[in-house]
């Protein structure tokens, strides 16, 4: 046996010892946590009181294997198969990419606005945007779009896990011509994190996002890295009713440029917003 008994805390010993050179004591805490509620489906009490538990040889095994994956680069998230956010949670596969805390700030600055009847988010991944949003404005009509069939089914999954009433939509968000573009109009907020990563700046990510996130929802193969904002800021533009916001996530690298843009199509009162980390990570317009 690679423990010395089968009790919990011995796993817990074996969990942080084979994973202390790749994470943080805070992250494997957390992780830990995570893995023994779900696996015996615990409440955060529970985990806290019991201590004397045993686990069985298959209680150990997939510990294991669940240690096997980490030291793999594979995304805790996806190993779990869920993540938090925005007080849901969230399937998560490789269908689509991993709910970040960075967007949750963006859906907090979404959540300022007043009472909007008809909501869509461009490039909607696994929906965490799209729900997030559904429920704070729980009268609202919300769409989530995005190219990817398999993202859309993981998103509409998650609508049923959370039991919010979102439609999602297989739309190209560079190619107005799709007949969803002919169907929707007077839409009070458009908001979008679409792929932004150009290819250059593969040197600088993480391993594990590289190997197991989508990359087409990641990277930018069109050689304007701004392509997706150009494009959905003009939709935004014909789309959205008067007085109506449209909100982006940004990469950074081109939140001047992308604010210039938004500019030059005619909206205003442009607010850019750092994230958590002192980046330019969100852009908030209205059209006039």
């Amino acid at each position: 046996m690679f423990v010395k008994d089968n009790s919990i805390e011995s796993a817990k010993g074996y969990f942080k010892e084979r994973l202390t050179l790749l994470f943080s004591e805070s992250e494997i805490k957390s992780m830990w946590k995570q893995l023994i509620c779900k696996r015996f489906e615990w409440s955060k009490t529970d985990f806290l009181l019991v201590k004397d538990f045993k686990l069985s040889e298959s209680d150990l095994l997939y510990v294991r294997s669940f240690v096997k994956r980490l030291q793999s680069n594979e995304p805790f998230q996806y190993i779990l198969g869920e993540t938090s956010f925005y007080n849901l949670t969230i399937q998560c596969d490789k269908r689509a990419l991993i709910p970040r805390p960075e967007t949750e700030e963006l859906v907090s600055w979404i959540a300022e606005t007043n009472s909007p009847a008809k909501i869509l988010d461009i490039c909607s991944g696994s929906g965490c945007i799209a729900l997030a949003l559904k429920s704070v404005f729980k009268n609202s009509l919300v769409f989530g779009l995005d190219i990817s069939n398999d993202a859309n089914e993981l998103a509409k999954s998650n609508a049923l896990k959370n039991k919010l009433d979102v439609t999602f939509e297989l739309a190209d968000a560079l190619n107005s011509s799709h007949f969803f573009w002919n169907s929707v109009s007077e839409i009070d907020v458009i908001v979008s994190n679409p792929p932004y990563i150009a290819h250059y700046e593969k040197a600088e990510m993480s391993q594990n996002v590289l190997k197991y996130e989508p990359h087409l929802a990641l990277f930018v193969e069109h050689e304007s890295p701004i392509i997706f904002y150009e494009r959905i800021a003009e939709l935004a533009w014909l789309k959205l009713n008067k007085k109506g916001h449209i909100f982006f996530e940004l990469n950074p690298l081109y939140s001047q440029q992308i604010q210039e843009i938004v500019s030059e199509i005619g909206f205003v009162n442009i607010e850019l917003r750092k994230d958590l980390q002192g980046k330019t990570r969100m852009l908030k317009a209205q059209k006039a």
